[in-house]
C-alpha cells in the first residue's frame, strides 16, 4: 500500500468506531502515558489538542500540568510547512488555526527559543570563566523533553506516517540532537501496522503508545 492508500484506510477505520471505542482506547492510551517512565521523569511535554478523529491526550496534558511540568503545543503558519510550539498552561489564549487545530493563541515562549535558552545555560562557559578555571560539566541534561506525537499511522518499532504536510517531520529534523528529546507516537488500535512504506525524511519515533488494553 502507498501513503495515499493507507491514509484512506485509516480514515476508514476511524470512522468505523463509536464515540464510545474512541473515548474508551484513548483513556487507555492516557493511563498507558501516565503511568510510563518517559511521562514521569520528563521536565517538559510537547503535545497537541486532538482532532475529532485522534487520540484525546488532553488529559495527560492537565495532569503534566498540575505536577509543574512545562507544557508546549503547536501552532501551523498558514499556506507554509513551518510549525512552532509554544508554552502553555491553563490561562493561554487558544484560538482555532490551520485544519481545526486549537493552537496557542498569543506569541508565547516558543520550544526553539526555550532549546536556545537551554543551550546556553547547558554548554555556554560561565562569563569568568578562562583556561585556568574549571567548568562544571553536565553529566545529565538538566531537561527532559518528552514529545507526543500523533499521526495517522504507526509500527511499533517506530516508523510514522502523517497526514501528508510534513509538519513534524520538517520540526524535528532541525531541532538539535544534543538534548534529552523522546519522541512517541500515539495512536488507536487501528493506526497500527506491522510495516510501513516510510521514506529516509520520515522521523522515526523513539517509542509508541497505543490505545491497546
Amino acid at each position: 500500500m502507498i501513503k495515499a492508500d493507507i491514509r484512506k484506510e485509516i480514515k476508514s477505520r476511524i470512522s468505523a468506531l463509536s464515540a464510545e471505542e474512541l473515548k474508551a482506547q484513548s483513556e487507555v492510551l492516557c493511563k498507558n502515558i501516565l503511568e510510563s517512565k518517559d511521562f514521569s521523569r520528563c521536565t517538559t511535554l510537547l503535545g497537541y489538542m486532538p482532532l475529532p478523529d485522534e487520540a484525546d491526550i488532553t488529559p495527560v496534558i492537565q495532569a503534566a500540568l498540575s505536577k509543574g511540568k512545562k507544557i508546549f503545543l503547536p501552532k501551523v503558519f498558514t499556506g507554509t510547512s513551518k510549525m512552532e510550539f509554544y508554552l502553555y498552561d491553563n490561562t493561554t489564549n487558544t484560538q482555532t488555526g490551520n485544519f481545526g487545530i486549537t493552537e496557542p493563541g498569543g506569541e508565547t515562549l516558543s520550544f526553539t527559543k526555550f532549546l536556545e535558552q537551554l543551550s546556553i545555560q547547558q554548554y555556554s562557559p560561565a562569563a569568568h570563566s578562562s583556561n585556568y578555571v574549571d567548568i562544571d560539566e553536565h553529566d545529565q541534561p538538566v531537561e527532559h523533553i518528552l514529545v507526543l506525537v500523533p499521526g495517522r499511522a504507526f509500527t511499533k518499532n517506530g516508523k510514522r506516517i502523517g497526514r501528508g504536510k510534513g509538519f513534524y517531520d520538517i520540526y524535528f529534523s532541525h531541532v538539535p540532537l544534543v538534548f534529552d528529546i523522546k519522541k512517541s507516537g500515539v495512536c488507536l488500535e487501528c493506526q497500527l501496522f506491522e510495516n510501513l512504506p516510510t521514506t529516509p525524511d520520515d522521523i522515526l519515533m523513539d517509542s509508541l503508545y497505543c490505545g491497546q488494553s
